[in-house]
């Protein structure tokens, strides 16, 4: 792939119409007022709509008759003073038919009368964020937790705990947020204390002091917000469909307004799904398996768990290859998930609740051989590997786009009643759900003590048609070359360089478990920049040739710890400047990777049309939005959009679907460079693209050694590969069989192979 047959001159109609090939971008639908920006007629009042096409609000009347809106019982009781937790549950429960199907509110019943789980097994007693671990406590548990680290601690808590986010930032973050430190009232007594000694809280739990302020001032604060949505929303909200590149812009007031709403579960069918264990009274299966809420409607899609939704399309496809099924062991029961999700080694070994408050080591593998590409897999691949055998389906093998499954389009939960859940039969609430109620309480806090005059775009990108990686579909006329890489071990991926694009690695239902136990990379972003969270409003799910591309979201908390170890840790002060939208200048991009959960399917993403549909998945997230690019989004007639696109955009990513999705460590590396690479070339808009791309490797200084090497080799060589050849090279990685099969790996890291396949010239 030298160079392409197409002209360079980007202003003919003919490169115009290439421009189109594979890209279109769609509307922004501005639904705030701008100052500054020219609008038709904005309503001035609030604008009723109850239809397919947008967000179904709780303050529409509704146009069946069976249907009653809930809107008068919702405002009669927000309108009232709210003064324990039991009345706080006792109200949200009018308008979500309570314990009749299944759901309760004992979670955060729990969180505000200071009662955890780790309290409850242990009985520990007054354990709560009046104070943070002393030098000699923190000393002594240090010591206690030294031997955890290399024997039971799982791997999936051994990301980056250092402080500063995500982990890793040392003395200068630590400076940063001293700085930073503010007292926003009522939850700001606890980080205060935590940033100014360097310590974790001892609990996560709400002291005497800020569980009144709640009452007092929170509370009511965010009751009479919720009440302003016919006010501030008066523009129906349109469903980013699938397949239709266009956008959303709100203000940050109206997404305060919303989110609010989320919090008292006013939304209209959309509330999680029932989860398998829930106590339930009504339920109603379908063919697939899933559940629906009562009063869910058909035509918003069944929103049921993400992993149960993974895990039956992973089984449909399998089901198409003959002799795999016997080569599952026990796969057939929902219960044999667990052993591709690498889950028994997350849960072993902690000693029951105890925390870990000292730094982190750097994280080491716990396997060596090909074993250790695999973030979560701890089993040896090269013992009994030869028993699993993967049919090469001509479907899969070939090039050729993959048809998808006709289903209704799903939406995610919008409703927290899925983080204030918890069971009955068990403890009220875990330390990560009270983490996470933390920064829901300390970003109502404060935005309803001084409301942010900013917007934020929430942009649906489509990729029209996919890549093949073959010559001429590069529409600009220069060579192909690799982008420049950096390698970070410690740092995490917000604290990227301004200008960044930073990667969420995200679940197809955008958000993943954010609204309920999960704490992973895109649950923790979504907790520390809340306005992510009303993404799942109006988003459906993700194809495989889509991406969502989010401008302006702003962080107002910071943290440490990851999964069972997240922890809210002090308020943050955004300094990210805005553009003439009112956006803050910082982009997310959020991709879903492909599940490969088994110990099968695990060695299936070397084949071909896995390799092509995670290049094609990553290439319509790097590529430039126009809309989040431009300073007024596109909103203005007389702003060229080239114009607009930044020079300097590096790509912030890392181990993207390396987690609980069993993706390999170094082939999506490999993968993620070649579309970073490129990316540009795909629209003239983006040809200051394919510069650089910084790769944060999460504590993971061995990985980060291996790309180093694999970079410097490949930029050493006199003759650029092009990603076709790449590609090829990857897909004869695998040992196979004569049939074609996949029966193993090589003894070489995939990095090493490719560092001398690629160099060698094919055959004619």
């Amino acid at each position: 792939m030298a160079t392409s047959t197409t002209s360079s001159t980007s202003g003919s109609r003919g490169d115009a119409r290439r421009a189109h090939d594979y890209f279109e971008t769609g509307p922004n639908h501005v639904l705030c007022e701008v100052p500054g920006l020219e609008q038709d007629s904005f309503p001035k009042e609030f604008q009723d709509t109850w239809d397919l096409e947008h967000v179904r609000l709780p303050c529409s009347k509704r146009i069946y008759a069976t249907d009653v809106s809930m809107w008068p019982e919702i405002v009669k009781s927000l309108s009232e003073p709210i003064l324990t937790a039991q009345q706080l549950s006792d109200v949200m429960l009018r308008w979500n038919k309570g314990k009749q199907n299944g759901w309760n509110i004992n979670a955060l019943n729990a969180f505000l009368n200071n009662r955890s789980a780790e309290e409850s097994d242990h009985h520990v007693q007054g354990t709560h964020s009046d104070g943070v671990l002393d030098p000699s406590e923190k000393q002594a548990q240090a010591a206690l937790d030294s031997d955890a680290y290399g024997s039971n601690v799982s791997e999936s808590e051994y990301y980056h705990y250092q402080e500063g986010g995500s982990g890793g930032g040392g003395g200068h973050q630590q400076q940063e947020r001293e700085k930073q430190g503010h007292d926003s009232g009522g939850f700001a007594t606890s980080s205060t204390a935590a940033t100014s000694t360097g310590a974790p809280l001892k609990s996560q739990f709400l002291s005497t002091e800020e569980r009144q302020y709640f009452f007092d001032v929170t509370l009511p604060r965010m009751q009479a917000l919720a009440l302003r949505l016919p006010e501030l929303i008066k523009k129906p909200i349109p469903f980013l469909k699938q397949q239709e590149d266009s956008a959303i812009t709100l203000s940050q007031e109206q997404i305060a307004c919303l989110l609010a709403n989320a919090f008292f579960n006013t939304f209209p069918c959309r509330n999680a799904p029932y989860k398998r264990g829930r106590k339930k009274k009504v339920v109603q299966r379908g063919n697939s398996g899933s559940s629906l809420t009562q009063g869910q409607q058909p035509e918003q899609g069944e929103q049921q768990d993400d992993d149960d939704d993974e895990s039956e399309e992973e089984e449909e496809h399998h089901q198409k290859k003959a002799g795999n099924r016997g080569g599952r062991g026990g796969r057939g029961g929902r219960g044999g998930r667990g052993g591709g999700r690498g889950g028994g080694a997350q849960n072993q070994g902690r000693g029951g609740s105890r925390k870990i408050t000292a730094p982190r080591p750097p994280r080491k593998r716990r396997v060596t051989g090909p074993a250790a590409q695999f973030e979560f897999f701890e089993d040896d691949l090269s013992a009994g590997v030869k028993n699993m055998s993967v049919e090469d389906n001509a479907e899969a093998s070939s090039s050729a786009p993959k048809e998808e499954r006709d289903w209704v389009p799903k939406m995610p939960s919008i409703n927290f009643i899925s983080l204030f859940w918890t069971e009955e039969n068990r403890y009220p609430c875990t330390s990560t759900q009270a983490a996470k109620l933390r920064c829901i309480l300390h970003y109502f806090d404060r935005v309803t003590t001084e409301m942010p005059q900013g917007t934020v775009t929430y942009h649906r990108q489509v990729l029209k048609k996919p890549a093949y990686l073959n010559p001429g579909e590069i529409l600009t006329g220069e060579e192909f070359r690799l982008s420049k890489v950096m390698v970070d071990s410690t740092t995490p991926i917000e604290e990227a360089p301004f200008g960044a694009l930073q990667l969420d690695f995200a679940n197809k239902n955008i958000g993943g478990g954010a609204l309920e136990k999960g704490a992973v990379q895109e649950e923790i972003r979504f907790m520390i920049c809340p306005e992510l969270i009303i993404s799942r409003l109006f988003a459906q799910q993700l194809e495989a040739n889509e991406a969502i591309l989010i401008k302006g979201a702003e962080r107002y908390s910071n943290h440490i710890g990851y999964s069972k170890t997240f922890e809210w840790f002090g308020d943050y002060r955004d300094p990210t400047p805005r553009d003439k939208l009112g956006r803050r200048k910082i982009e997310l991009c959020a991709i879903d990777a492909r599940p490969f959960k088994s110990r099968v399917s695990r060695l299936e993403q070397f084949e071909r049309y896995y390799l092509l549909r995670e290049i094609n998945k990553a290439l319509v997230g790097f590529r430039v939005s126009p809309i989040n690019a431009s300073e007024w989004g596109l909103a203005r007639k007389d702003e060229p959009v080239a114009s607009s696109v930044p020079r300097y955009r590096p790509i912030a990513t890392g181990n993207w679907g390396c987690g609980a999705f069993g993706g390999h460590l170094q082939l999506k590396f490999v993968l993620q460079w070649i579309a970073a690479s490129m990316c540009g070339g795909f629209s003239f808009e983006d040809k200051q693209l394919g510069d650089e791309m910084l790769y944060y490797t999460f504590g993971m200084s061995a990985l980060k050694d291996e790309i180093d090497a694999y970079v410097k080799i490949v930029e050493s060589m006199d003759k650029v590969p092009d990603p076709k050849r790449i590609v090829d090279c990857i897909t004869h990685y695998p040992r196979r069989n004569p049939a074609g099969e996949i029966q193993g790996f090589r003894e070489k890291t995939l990095l090493e192979y490719l560092s001398t396949a690629i160099a060698f010239t094919p055959r004619p």
